[in-house]
């Protein structure tokens, strides 16, 4: 059963993005508001994106940061990313853990040292609600 914050749905949040510049040098990035914990990311990169391409996906929201950084990679891949960290209610680390990210605010898909491509890259996220 879902925390009670959550519905207990899967939404897709699709997050194209367009990248300018030089080969291997081009860049791009994209924003989109979502709201729920993110499951998993589905990257799914254009046939003739280079290797050298680098990925991150960041939250701007409260307590913010990178959930995703992919470097060297144009291979499409569905990916589940955790954060950890965690800690009790008596702020001792909880060694082992790992969580899903709850995110209420902005998710920024950047793309580095690649081509000029449209879209070079769609991230596809899976989120609970």
């Amino acid at each position: 059963m879902p925390p009670r914050h959550l519905n207990g749905t899967l939404d897709r949040v699709s997050i194209p993005v367009t990248t300018t510049g030089g080969a291997g040098s081009a860049t791009g990035s994209a924003t989109a508001t979502v709201i729920g914990a993110l499951v998993e990311v589905a990257i799914d990169f254009a046939p003739t994106a280079p290797a050298t391409t680098d990925t991150t996906i960041a939250y701007g929201g409260v307590g913010g940061g990178n959930l995703l950084v992919v470097t060297n990679s144009a291979t499409d891949a569905l990916i589940a990313p955790r954060r950890t960290g965690l800690v009790d209610n008596a702020n001792a680390a909880i060694t082992g853990s790992s969580d899903t990210f709850v995110l209420n605010g902005p998710v920024t898909v950047s793309v580095a040292q690649s081509n000029a491509l449209d879209p070079c890259l769609t991230a596809h996220l899976i989120i609970l609600r």
